[in-house]
Formats: structure tokens, C-alpha cells, sequence
């Protein structure tokens, strides 16, 4: 069932695409099965039509997709009943959207839905028209579901049936593989909530209604190009504020937030409450070169602040903090800053880093490496693709894959190749 909904879906796209190219004037008279070559996995992509000579004038958007339906899908169902799936019409109505856009695809099924009212002799037109209706009105209101987005949920949710007592880490790990393997990082430029969407598919969907409808909202403004990613992570974040969470809750919104995280690294959102309200604030926990556990997070407080700039005064580093420098601050056991780093936001692509600091005591234990990697994953994170730094002690920076570039004063680091290569 699974593979034949894919199977569906990816027809429906690739014959949509080649009624598209001859401007809705030539549909292919053979929509059939065996005229087209799809992936054996879900997770694969390619999809071919074998070939496009038999061709007939398309009278009108009702015959394409009733022509379409009929050979390719009813076919199929007579030939092979167990197959029959009412909800059919979705993924050929999904494959249409995939190929033409969430604006573009809508505004083809208003005009088929349009059309349809107005026939008298087409077979089962109320169902049809429900349908529509139902996947419309669906996609207005909580947005269109990519393809490998559907169909990464529905992997997670079959293993997970296979293995109900799954740890949190178990299903973390899952979560992570399910991303990189069906490449939705690649769909975040196109679906920003492609993300939000995946984890309220899957590690929330037991979840309190109200928190869902949260996330919900969440994805409608990540969906609304004009929002900040900035703010939305705030937002994300801060859900641990707004609700009551459960364990495996607080576990999955520290990771839905801060995407870099790996499903084994120990990290926490805490709250920071001050004068101006209260905030969310990542704590990652490393060990050093002696395994001994060090944590870093941002400064909860100016005091902090004050102390970094304090181990850049011991270590004879004349630095100028300003309002739009941001910090991570690396902590011992005991809760002393022991090193840190502040660096600024240059534009929606690339971070400029300062200066980096660890205390005398604490040199040569990794944890001013820690604090650099810690920096990449959070800003990866946040999808810049570059950082850059000053022209300073270069053999500590090459080491981190900085590099010189004519359009940069200093030295610069792709993020972006980086993760690409990992």
C-alpha cells in the first residue's frame, strides 16, 4: 500500500509536469503503469516516463484527470483489489502540487473542482468533490506536506510500531537518520516548516491538542517568508515555557529547536528569568581531553558578560563588547566561566567571529575546540552558510577550515560544503 500511494504520487507529478510543458493543450493517451519507471524506495528519486509518442488533445481539465484516474489508478484497482484505497485522490491531488508549487497547484484544483460542479455524468462526482474539498481546505489551513516529508513520517511511524518501547535517544536517532536519508534539509528553502512539520508528524503526534495547535501557528509563520528564523527558533524554544511538558516533550523541543544537536548529546533548554521576562537557553554538556564535563551556553546574565571580558583582559586580548555581539560561554563543574567566544550577525548568510578565550588553567584540554564546533553547529543550525574571523593567529583558524577569499578582509569558513561533506 505504502509503495503504491509513492508510486501515485510520483506518476501523477511526472504526467502533470509533461501536461504542463505542451500548456494543458496534450495529455498523454496512455497514462499507464507500465509506461513509467519509479523508484523501489520512497526515499529515492527519479522517476522516468518510458514514452510520450501516444499523445491526444486535451479537451479540458476534467478529462486530463479523469483519463488519468481511469488508466492509470482504476486499472490497477480492477487488476489488483487490494490496492483500493479511497484516499487515492489525495496523492494524485499531491503530486500535482509537487510539481507545480503550493500557489500553483491550489489554484489547478479550484479550477478542476470549478469544472467538476458543473458535469452532470461524471462517475462518483460527490466523493470527488469532497475530496477536493477536503484537500484543499487542508492545505490552506496546516500547509502542503512534501512528498519525503509524508513519507519519512510514515517510516518513523512503522518502525516505531515494530519497537513501541524505543528510548528517546532510539527515537531521536531515527528522527536524524529519517532527515538525512530522505534529504529534507534540502526542501527547507522551498518548505521552511518542513522541519516543525516532520517532528509534529512524528515525535509529537501524541502530543495535547493545544501544544500541536501551537506548533501549528508556528509552522503558518515560518511559512510566511517575511519572519525571522531567528524569531521562529525563539518561538520553538519558548514552548517549554508556554506549557507543561512531558520528558520525552522537553527532550524533542530542545532538538527541534536547535537542530545541530545529535541524538546523543546531552542538552537541556533551561529558563532564564530576568527583569525583562523569562527566555530559553540551550546547555550543551561536553567532556574534555581528560573527560572531564564542561558545559556551554549562552551568558544568562551581564555578570557573566563581565567575567569573559575579564579572561580577554588576563590573556592581554583588548576586546569592546557592543549590544549587537552575541556569546557562548564554556562552564567548568563547579560553574566558573572558564573560556568563551562573541561574534556578531553580518547579514542572513554569514557570522563574523571575534575573539575566542579559555583560562590559562584550563589550555589544552579541547574545550577551546569545543566552543569553535559548538559555534559551527548553532549557526549551521540557523542555516548561515559562512563564517568568518579576523586575520589573527590563522594557523588556529586553518585548523577549523577557514580559508582566505578575495570578498573577505580575514579568513572565512564555508558551513555549508562542510556539511555537505559530513
Amino acid at each position: 500500500q505504502v509503495l503504491w500511494t509513492f508510486f501515485v504520487w510520483n506518476a501523477a507529478k511526472a504526467y502533470f509536469n509533461f501536461w504542463q510543458l505542451t500548456n494543458r493543450e496534450i495529455e498523454l493517451a496512455n497514462p499507464l503503469p507500465d509506461n513509467i519507471t519509479i523508484p523501489s524506495h520512497d526515499y529515492h528519486r527519479g522517476t522516468l516516463l518510458y514514452s510520450v509518442s501516444q499523445r491526444k488533445k486535451s479537451s479540458s481539465i476534467i478529462s486530463y484527470f479523469i483519463n488519468f484516474y481511469n488508466l492509470f489508478v482504476k486499472k490497477t484497482f480492477e487488476e489488483f483489489p487490494v490496492l483500493k484505497n479511497d484516499s487515492i485522490w489525495n496523492y494524485i491531488f499531491s503530486g500535482v502540487i509537487e510539481a507545480d508549487g503550493e500557489v500553483g497547484g491550489l489554484k489547478i484544483l479550484k479550477e478542476f473542482r470549478k469544472e467538476l460542479r458543473k458535469q452532470n455524468n461524471i462517475e462518483e462526482k460527490e466523493f470527488l468533490l469532497k475530496k477536493i474539498d477536503s484537500f484543499i481546505s487542508s492545505v490552506e489551513s496546516d500547509g502542503y506536506i512534501p512528498k519525503a516529508l509524508f513519507f519519512a513520517i510514515k517510516r518513523f511511524h512503522r518502525w516505531l510500531k515494530l519497537n513501541e518501547e524505543a528510548s528517546l535517544n532510539a527515537q531521536a536517532e531515527m528522527l536524524y537518520d529519517l532527515y538525512e536519508t530522505y534529504e529534507l534539509f534540502d526542501l527547507e528553502e522551498k518548505y521552511p516548516a518542513v522541519r516543525t512539520q516532520f517532528y509534529l508528524g512524528t515525535a509529537f503526534i501524541d502530543s495535547p491538542v493545544e501544544f500541536k495547535n501551537a506548533l501549528r501557528e508556528i509552522v503558518k509563520k515560518q511559512q510566511d517568508s517575511s519572519i525571522e528564523r531567528e524569531l521562529i527558533q525563539e518561538l520553538i524554544s519558548g514552548l517549554h515555557l508556554q506549557f507543561k511538558l512531558s520528558e520525552p516533550e522537553e527532550f524533542f523541543v530542545t532538538r527541534l529547536s536547535f537542530p545541530h544537536l545529535k541524538p546523543t548529546d546531552s542538552a537541556a533548554l533551561v529558563t532564564i528569568k530576568s527583569a525583562g521576562g523569562s527566555a530559553s537557553n540551550l546547555v550543551v554538556q561536553l567532556l574534555d581531553n581528560d573527560n572531564v564535563p564542561y558545559l556551554i551556553r549562552n551568558p544568562i546574565s551581564p555578570k557573566e558578560i563581565s567575567r569573559l571580558h575579564q579572561l580577554f583582559f588576563e590573556t592581554d586580548l583588548n576586546v569592546h563588547f557592543n549590544p549587537d555581539h552575541q556569546f557562548l560561554v564554556a562552564l567548568s563543574e563547579r560553574g566558573f566561566i572558564i573560556g568563551g567566544l562573541f561574534f556578531n550577525r553580518v547579514d542572513e548568510q554569514t557570522a563574523h567571529m571575534e575573539k575566542i578565550v579559555v583560562s590559562s588553567r584550563y589550555r589544552r584540554k579541547g574545550i577551546s575546540e569545543g566552543l569553535m564546533n559548538e559555534l559551527f553547529n548553532r549557526l549551521k543550525g540557523e542555516h548561515f552558510k559562512y563564517v568568518s574571523t579576523g586575520f589573527f593567529r590563522p594557523e588556529y583558524f586553518y585548523r577549523f577550515g577557514f580559508k582566505i577569499e578575495k570578498k573577505y578582509s580575514g579568513l572565512v569558513k564555508d558551513l555549508l560544503n562542510e556539511a555537505n561533506k559530513n
